[in-house]
């Protein structure tokens, strides 16, 4: 399985460099649902115990399983049309999660593990909430509104 998923990355990567206006990597479940993702913010693929793993970036992680297939695209296949700025945006450091665009009023929450809920806010007029991370390692879920994200501190 790690062969075929190294063959097919140096594929796609061949297919990046041919056609330079691709600009997003999407992953389609077995569910329907699609993600994509931005190449510009340089995304590492790797495949871990059964699930696709991307990381953005130092402090976030996207571990996808149920994975049917993955491609590169043009445009943002998740079916949501929105522009940049209209995207849910969640950045993290070593002390807060800080939510951007999210509906106005939004509950944004996060829940460890065990289903104890760590913190709370509600996103502001202009769509933001900051909430401060725990110091516990393990494994939380952050949810804005509708939305649930997975956040593992190490």
């Amino acid at each position: 399985m790690t062969k075929r998923l190294l063959t097919s990355i140096a594929l796609l990567l061949g297919s990046l460099c041919a056609n330079a206006t691709v600009q997003f990597m999407t992953v389609e479940q077995k569910s329907g649902a699609k993600y994509s993702f931005l190449l510009t913010e340089n995304p590492v693929v790797t495949y871990k115990g059964g699930e696709l793993v991307v990381n953005g970036s130092a402090s976030t992680s996207y571990a996808l399983d149920g994975v049917k297939n993955y491609h590169f695209t043009e445009t943002d296949q998740t079916g949501v049309v929105t522009t940049g700025a209209d995207m849910l945006r969640i950045t993290t450091d070593e002390n807060t999660v800080h939510v951007e665009n999210a509906p106005a009023g939004a509950k944004v929450a996060l829940v460890n593990a065990g289903g104890a809920t760590v913190a709370v806010a509600t996103a502001d007029q202009n769509g933001t909430a900051t909430i401060s991370l725990p110091t516990a390692k393990g494994v939380y879920v952050l949810t804005v509104g509708m939305q649930s994200f997975k956040l593992i501190r190490k």
